[in-house]
C-alpha cells in the first residue's frame, strides 16, 4: 500500500488502480482532479520519485547522462549545450565516482549504489519541493544504505526539499 499511495500521489497508477475517495493536494492543487497537462508540469519538476528498484528504472540501452539529460529536457529550460555539464554535475552532487566518465556508462557498468545515486540524481536534477523516497535502499549492502540515507538526508537538507521514505525498515 505505501508505494500504492506514492504512485496515487504522482497520478501513474496502473490502469487497474483507482483512487475512490480522499484528496490529495500538493501546493494548493488538487492532484486528483489536475488535467494530465498540469500533473506533467508538476511530475519530475515540483515532485519526483526514485524508485524501488533502479535496474528496472533505468533504462538498459540508454547511457546514464542520457537519461538525466531527458529530465532536464522535459521539465527544465536548460539549454541544449548545457545539458551534458548539468547531467555531470547532478552525478557528482550525489557522489558517483569519476562522474564525467560515468556520464557516458550504461546501467549495467554500474554497481547497485551507483544506479541507486544516479535514481537520486534524476530524481533531484529539477530540484523538486518533494521527494518520494521508494524502498531507496533495498538490495543494497548495509554500508552502503547508510550512505544512500545520509545523502538523500544532506541533500534534503541543503535543498530544503520535504520527503517522504516509503520503507519496511523501521531502524531505517
Amino acid at each position: 500500500g505505501k508505494s500504492v499511495l506514492s504512485f496515487g500521489i504522482l497520478r501513474i497508477l496502473d490502469d487497474a488502480g483507482k483512487v475512490t475517495s480522499g484528496s490529495i493536494t500538493f501546493a494548493g492543487m488538487d492532484m486528483l482532479g489536475a488535467s494530465e497537462s498540469a500533473l506533467q508540469e508538476v511530475r519530475g519538476r515540483e515532485i519526483s520519485m526514485i524508485f524501488q528498484n533502479p535496474r528496472t528504472a533505468l533504462n538498459p540501452i540508454r547511457r546514464i547522462g542520457r537519461q538525466i539529460e531527458d529530465v532536464l529536457a522535459t521539465h527544465t529550460s536548460t539549454l541544449r549545450e548545457d545539458m551534458k555539464k548539468k547531467a555531470i554535475e547532478a552525478l557528482a552532487k550525489v557522489r558517483i565516482p569519476d562522474p564525467e566518465r560515468r556520464y557516458s556508462a550504461y546501467p549495467f557498468e554500474l554497481s547497485g549504489g551507483q544506479c541507486q545515486r544516479v535514481m537520486i540524481a534524476l530524481a533531484l536534477a529539477c530540484n523538486p519541493q518533494l521527494l518520494i523516497a521508494d524502498e531507496p535502499t533495498t538490495g543494497l549492502d548495509v554500508t552502503t544504505q547508510a550512505a544512500i540515507l545520509a545523502l538523500i538526508s544532506e541533500l534534503a537538507r541543503e535543498r530544503k526539499m520535504a520527503t517522504i521514505l516509503i520503507t519496511h525498515d523501521l531502524a531505517m
